[in-house]
């Protein structure tokens, strides 16, 4: 897959994940969103913290969990944008691609629902990147 497909879906996995931190800030006391029935299996809600909401820790820390979300989505947005060569963040798209794809794992266990696995699959593929354990040994 070439650099700039895969840059450009990091960037839009930032923007995503950017737009649910901001979710998150400005309107900790959103109900969660309504989903259809048949994901009535899935005992939490969607958009909520099933763990801010169990102990129940009220808006501020849903603010916190909204902040962690949006500091991993603007990590990962300049990170793809690095990685597209812009000049200013070229030189440090790695570790802004792991550190918001690790952000990015903590914020889903605390607002986890099956309908991120996907964003948890991103996540982890950039942390493993990041962290050069796709490096081939040198011979």
């Amino acid at each position: 897959m070439p650099q700039a497909l895969v840059a450009g879906l990091v960037v839009a996995h930032g923007l995503i994940t950017t737009m649910i931190g901001l979710g998150g800030v400005t309107k900790p006391d959103a109900p969660a969103v309504t989903l259809p029935a048949w994901f009535g299996w899935w005992p939490g809600p969607f958009g909520r913290s099933w763990l801010i909401d169990a102990l129940d820790l009220g808006s501020g820390a849903t603010m916190i969990g909204g902040g962690l979300w949006l500091a991993a989505g603007l990590a990962l947005v300049a990170s793809g944008l690095g990685w597209l060569g812009v000049p200013a963040l070229s030189g440090v798209w790695l570790p802004l691609a792991f550190g918001g794809a690790a952000a990015g794992l903590v914020a889903l266990a605390l607002f986890f629902h099956p309908l991120y696995v996907v964003a948890v699959v991103i996540n982890v593929a950039l942390v493993v990147l990041a962290s050069g354990a796709l490096v081939p040994e040198a011979r």
